[in-house]
């Protein structure tokens, strides 16, 4: 027998297994990065997207009536501590003019959702309190941030606005 028969793995026999190893950390990775992708996919983000598209000259045109108002608005959100602990409060709209009067007489529709998750929409009555300010209470289910999209109309007015608030 000679010395040869007894065999000794070459310098550096693992480096392929080194491919094979990150190879197989990214594919594990990107697996896991897709599946929670899909996982987490709470559903459309527009309804009826084809009927929106089809209506968007409208919506410009309602935007540039808008602009030629002239109409500024501003919310905010008045929290009120409650006994159930419930998320409740205020949202206080005022809406001015271009020379910065209150406007009156105005139909205030809102709809307040959550951005992030679906089901907990709920439609806000407003109450006018004073020349261009108006009131609604407001009570959700969840902290955070909620969008509020706002349509006031008066006769064929329309002013139409989106603004975030934080509920603590």
């Amino acid at each position: 027998m000679t010395a040869m028969s007894k065999s000794k793995r070459q310098d550096g026999w693992w480096y392929p297994w080194l491919f094979v190893a990150a190879f197989g950390v990214i594919i594990a990775v990107n697996g896991t990065m897709a599946y929670l992708a899909v996982d987490s996919w709470t559903g459309l983000e527009t309804e009826k997207p084809f009927q929106r598209g089809q209506a968007y000259n409208a919506e410009l045109a309602q935007k540039s009536a808008q602009a030629n108002l002239g109409w500024n608005a501003s919310a905010q959100f008045e929290s009120v501590p409650t006994a159930d602990n419930a998320h409740a409060g205020f949202v206080h709209l005022g809406i001015t003019d271009r020379e910065g009067r209150g406007i009156s007489g105005l139909s205030v529709e809102t709809l307040a959702m959550r951005p992030i998750q679906e089901g907990y929409d709920q439609n806000l009555i407003f109450a006018e309190r004073g020349p261009g300010t108006y009131v609604a209470p407001i009570q959700v289910a969840l902290p955070g941030q909620w969008e509020l999209r706002f349509t006031a109309t008066r006769a064929d007015d329309v002013f139409k606005m989106r603004q975030r608030i934080q509920v603590p």
